[in-house]
């Protein structure tokens, strides 16, 4: 019942996963959620000599699979350092002296990890364009949405090219760090 009442579903068929002289039984449940359930083959192995046979799952690959990437990226470059600063520098002088190195250590961490959480910007980037800075992501967003609603818009030639010089521009300053940080 609490499989009915889910989306998940049963790979078993009706092959015995438990043979035991001239008893077969199927105790084992393969479950997998509704999505996959077209690309997973289910079989038991019947060429062992043990009363619980091992059940090979083979998983295909959907063609629309999408794989999810869970990273989260930090910016430090976009941090507010001057309120980080400001902020941890008046928490830590509120908080009391810690009675140990433990309760000293638990303080810091929930005090710099708050100001993280308001003053430096972090988050999971769906799409990662590499060379292509925000205010471009940006645009292109706005470009995107402008082509889908009129293809012949006069103003797609013109996000285009501030794009492109963005993205260029990014290109160059990137390429000037790295020949400033070359040894």
């Amino acid at each position: 019942e609490q499989i009915d009442d889910s989306t998940f579903c049963t790979m078993n068929d009706d092959a015995p996963t438990r043979i035991i002289g001239s008893c077969s039984s199927s105790p084992d449940l393969t479950i997998a959620s509704a999505g996959l359930i077209n690309s997973i083959s289910w079989r038991p192995m019947l060429t062992l000599a043990a009363d619980h046979l091992p059940i090979i799952i083979s998983i295909n690959k959907p063609t629309d699979f999408a794989p999810a990437d869970h990273r989260t990226y930090t910016n430090f470059n976009k941090a507010d350092w001057d309120g980080f600063a400001e902020v941890t520098e008046s928490s830590f002088a509120a908080l009391p002296t810690p009675t140990n190195i433990h309760t000293g250590e638990r303080q810091f961490r929930r005090v710099v990890t708050a100001a993280a959480a308001r003053f430096i910007s972090s988050g999971r980037i769906t799409e990662v364009r590499p060379n292509f800075p925000a205010e471009a992501a940006v645009l292109a967003s706005e470009r995107d949405h402008l082509r889908q609603v009129d293809p012949g818009d006069p103003r797609l030639k013109e996000l285009n090219l501030e794009i492109r010089q963005l993205v260029n521009q990014h290109k160059r300053r990137n390429f000037l760090n790295h020949l400033r940080d070359f040894p």
